[in-house]
């Protein structure tokens, strides 16, 4: 059946919305906002690396649907200061050199990491306001106030002429914030009262009825937990989370404790809070972690780094007894003022258990809820954000699927159409038009890791080599032949790491030995070295699964003289 085209009709203006990341997990945020050519950027988080992704230490946006889309962009805007909304900046801001809107103190941390990379001079900021407006492109931006677990946070309110989208970054409806900077409700209504398009939503608490704790519920549970310990009280929390550091030093302060801030990302982060008006810390009550030694024990309070387990980090370290100032005592009370993110959850529960055999005394939210609240908003704060907004269509954003659908559910309970709500995985593709929204297709995404100072360079196959190493050992074979006749000189040398002990496996190593002369014999007509590496590695693969039932990594070697 032939089509009929028409022209001269005007085309459709389209709003386009991508999550390059945090739909389908927690972390690694960043969002394409996109409106004829003009485009501005979410966040630009990192998130952590499974156990299996041996040797990455963090996972970033995959930005290649901007490659040709750079001269489009007008800039990133950011939500707030967590290194899942910012984490990947340093990484990816070379790449997409545009302005950075955020506000006072999320551009302080942003600043630091920049810096440390090396990227910090070629890099423009606008500090923001909350309800102040900002021009990028065809995009009216307006930020406005939300109540999270670190201050300065903000969400957006993105405006096109096909209408207004509202971007809440992560909140809650916290009525008494550490801060005192509520959730914008004014800001929000009247958005609400003049049509919404569509509200993109965190949601990473609707499995949660009710409503979310105060942060300031958690007063009272340090203050109780440093008047009981006899000895001294170890905080470890997120190093970005500003209002817990600050809950622990007020507690300490009403209990004549000082205070040492252990780890170099949280030293940072208290730093440029302090420096900026953000924290709150008496300058007697801090000391320097090198010069703990002398206080009493029931006179100090650790806030540490390191709650997720992290390598290397400053928590992970005294868990194994390898950090330079700090020893676990028989009694030390240690406090887990968050709770592992998905995935991380082994690697906490090992330092956990780690920190129990050194005699210290761990709570942690498996036994107890009373030192950690969430930032994000439960059932109730999230209806209420959809009966404030009132959003033609819904997007929930930020979450795992199964939270995302939970949202949906509780939406649709309140009468917002099944059909109006867009569930996606980072890539999706939502586009609207002045009349309708719909799913656009998939762009393909993958994940992008960082491995020290190389980005994108550990692709699938560096990760399976480091998977067999990891769990199957490697065998190099070195076998040395004559430059003219190309007959063995002497006997295959074999060298085995993570598979076998050599000295005890003599009989398995002279077997090994006579395969390889073997696949040598065979190999004389192919005049190709590659290939006879190739059968070697085959035969001797085959060999050693046969008599182990394991797969190490074979690795030939042909020197010629």
């Amino acid at each position: 059946m032939s089509r009929k085209f028409k022209f001269g009709r005007k085309k459709k203006e389209k709003l386009r919305f991508i999550p390059l990341g945090g739909n389908g997990q927690v972390t690694k945020n960043m969002f394409v906002y996109e409106y004829k050519d003009d485009i501005v950027l979410v966040d630009c988080g990192m998130g952590f690396p499974s156990e299996m992704l041996y040797g990455v230490d963090m996972v970033i946006p995959d930005i290649s649907y901007l490659a040709d889309k750079r001269q489009k962009i007008r800039g990133f805007l950011i939500t707030h200061g967590h290194e899942d909304h910012i984490g990947a900046l340093p990484y990816i801001i070379d790449k997409i050199s545009v302005p950075i809107y955020a506000t006072k103190l999320v551009t302080g941390l942003i600043k630091v990491r920049l810096k440390e990379a090396g990227k910090l001079a070629n890099t423009n900021f606008v500090q923001i306001e909350p309800r102040k407006k900002y021009q990028l492109g065809a995009f009216s931006v307006e930020p406005f106030q939300v109540s999270h677990s670190i201050p300065d946070s903000v969400g957006f309110a993105i405006t096109t002429p096909l209408g207004t989208t509202i971007h809440t970054g992560d909140y809650k409806f916290d009525p008494s914030p550490i801060d005192g900077r509520t959730t914008d409700v004014e800001c929000l209504t009247k958005y609400g009262n003049n049509r919404v398009l569509a509200l993109m939503s965190d949601c990473l608490r609707s499995e949660k009825p009710g409503t979310t704790l105060s942060e300031s519920s958690l007063k009272e549970r340090f203050d109780e937990a440093m008047r009981e310990a006899s000895g001294r009280v170890i905080i470890t929390t997120f190093s970005s989370n500003v209002s817990r550091i600050q809950q622990a030093v007020d507690a300490s302060l009403k209990h004549n404790r000082k205070v040492a801030i252990i780890g170099r990302s949280m030293e940072q982060n208290a730093q440029v809070a302090a420096e900026l008006g953000y924290l709150r810390v008496p300058a007697d009550i801090l000391v320097n972690v090198a010069k703990i030694e002398g206080i009493p024990d029931q006179s100090l309070t650790l806030v540490v780094a390191g709650s997720q387990g992290q390598p290397g980090s400053a928590l992970s370290r005294i868990a194994s007894g390898e950090h330079k100032y700090v020893t676990i005592k028989e009694g030390d009370l240690i406090i887990f003022s968050a709770d592992p993110i998905p995935g991380n959850q082994d690697a906490v529960y090992e330092m956990i258990d780690n920190l129990s055999r050194l005699g210290a005394v761990v709570k942690y939210s498996d036994i107890t809820s009373d030192f950690h609240v969430s930032g994000h908003g439960a059932q109730n704060e999230l209806l209420l954000m959809l009966s404030l907004t009132k959003p033609k269509y819904l997007v929930p954003i930020s979450a795992m699927h199964r939270q995302m659908h939970q949202f949906a559910q509780l939406a649709q309970n309140t009468g917002v159409p099944r059909q109006n709500i867009f569930i996606v995985d980072e890539g999706g593709i939502i586009e609207f038009d002045q009349n309708n929204a719909w799913i656009a297709g998939q762009i393909e995404t993958t994940n992008v890791f960082v491995d020290g100072i190389g980005v994108g360079d550990v692709g699938s196959i560096v990760l399976r080599d480091r998977k067999v190493l990891a769990e199957e050992g490697i065998v190099v074979v070195i076998v040395t032949v004559h430059k003219k006749t190309n007959h063995l000189i002497g006997e295959p040398e074999i060298i085995s790491r993570g598979f076998v002990y050599m000295k005890e496996s003599e009989v398995l190593i002279n077997q090994a030995r006579g395969v390889i002369k073997k696949s040598l014999d065979s190999g004389k007509k192919i005049k190709n070295w590659l290939s006879v590496k190739e059968k070697i590695s085959e035969d001797l693969e085959r060999f050693l699964f046969k008599k182990t039932a394991r797969r190490p990594m074979v690795l030939p070697v042909i020197v010629d003289v």
